[in-house]
């Protein structure tokens, strides 16, 4: 029998005492696995620090591209680099960034982060010191004006505080684009596991019908309909299914073929991780890394700007990165074979309704659709655009 003792801080990250990492993993990812898993369609969602498995632990890396593709869908061409870095709320896909420039406007640096607000509100309350400290190290242009109450409000800690909250000054500390959370990250991860089937009991398995199926996030992003497509993939395989440890977002690489340097340089020299984990072969750990920098050493006589991508555009916004990144979760299957849920029709309006009130009320609910849910009803993809009117987003 396997059950996990308790759940790492993201990243297996040391900031916490150990008193403050098993409240972290007690009052934070277990109770939000524990409510994931209690919705009456989900079945095989499982908290793995209280329901113990047999057998063979299986994972699976899921990955999608960091530049939001909801910016992409709704502003085709060049224009997208601009909107995307015009304000964090449109940095959608688990990564965010920020934009540090020169005199003459030119790009010495972006600083990206995929750390999720929730460990940071813990951090706040549990370690307040160790909170500043980060935000100096993190930030070093400006670590000598970083103060602790520029990072409360009314004694609260404030996620949008002034050093975490722009696009254009280098300065970034955590996600705060209101999808992206670790909580929203395992509700739907648990969601997903719902096994879909049209009005014909046919199985639903392509991702863009699932999602507008199930409802559960933004059917425009790159990360919803990846995650809950593979996640649901393996539920038919019917496991018992969760987030793996350490509960977190991940960078999983950039691609520095996708752009040349003046001098020919590989510009994969410019990509620095600077926060999380390495890979560790000894304890059969992969890399979990949450924040990089991208910058041109003064050495070189040149700065991002004057790197190019490969169809010859400057890099003048810092989503024009975001389009070479890969972003990162890791799910595990245990039992599989003896765990296959009941098959359930679509979600309907009033289910809609339902989740959207459970954001403010804390309520849950599900219901069915009659003759809505047929094939021809759920065709379309995001490329393409899709037969909904409610394009937004599902939040929890």
């Amino acid at each position: 029998m396997t059950i996990l003792p308790y759940f790492n801080p993201p990243a297996y990250l040391t900031d916490f005492t150990k008193e403050n990492a098993d409240k972290w993993s007690k009052d934070h990812i277990s109770e939000w696995m524990t409510q994931s898993a209690s919705t009456p369609e989900v079945t095989q969602f499982y908290n793995a620090t209280t329901h113990s498995t047999e057998g063979e632990i299986n994972k699976k890396v899921i990955t999608w591209t960091a530049f939001p593709n909801t910016v992409k869908h709704n502003t085709p061409g060049k224009e997208r680099w601009k909107v995307a870095d015009s304000t964090r709320n449109n940095q959608d896909e688990y990564c965010e960034w920020s934009v540090l420039r020169n005199e003459k406007g030119e790009i010495k640096k972006v600083v990206f982060t995929c750390e999720g607000p929730e460990y940071w509100d813990a951090l706040a309350t549990y370690q307040p010191d160790t909170l500043l400290q980060l935000y100096k190290d993190s930030n070093p242009d400006y670590a000598s004006q970083i103060k602790k109450e520029d990072l409360y409000s009314s004694g609260r800690y404030d996620r949008r505080n002034k050093w975490n909250n722009s696009t254009t000054t280098g300065s970034i500390m955590h996600l705060i684009q209101p999808a992206n959370t670790l909580e929203a990250e395992i509700q739907l991860g648990a969601d997903a596991t719902v096994l879909r089937v049209d009005s014909s009991g046919t199985p639903i398995h392509d991702y863009d019908r699932l999602i507008r199926c199930s409802q559960y996030g933004g059917i425009y992003r790159n990360s919803d309909p990846t995650i809950g497509g593979n996640v649901n993939d393996l539920a038919w395989q019917g496991p018992l299914l969760t987030l793996a440890d350490p509960v977190g977002l991940y960078l999983e690489g950039f691609d520095g073929s996708q752009f040349v340097a003046p001098d020919d340089e590989d510009v994969q020299k410019f990509w620095k991780f600077t926060r999380g984990t390495p890979e560790d072969p000894s304890l059969s750990r992969p890399a979990h890394w949450v924040r990089a920098v991208f910058e041109v050493p003064e050495s070189y006589g040149y700065n991002v700007s004057d790197i190019k991508d490969t169809n010859g555009n400057k890099i003048n916004w810092g989503s024009q990165l975001a389009d070479a990144i890969q972003i990162k979760l890791i799910g595990q299957a245990a039992e599989i074979g003896k765990h296959l849920g009941q098959k359930r029709r679509c979600k309907g309006a009033l289910a809609a309704m339902a989740v959207a009130t459970a954001e403010v009320a804390g309520m849950s609910a599900a219901a069915e659709m009659g003759e809505d849910d047929t094939h021809a009803n759920l065709e379309g993809t995001r490329a393409h655009g899709l037969d909904i009117e409610a394009q937004g987003y599902v939040c929890y």
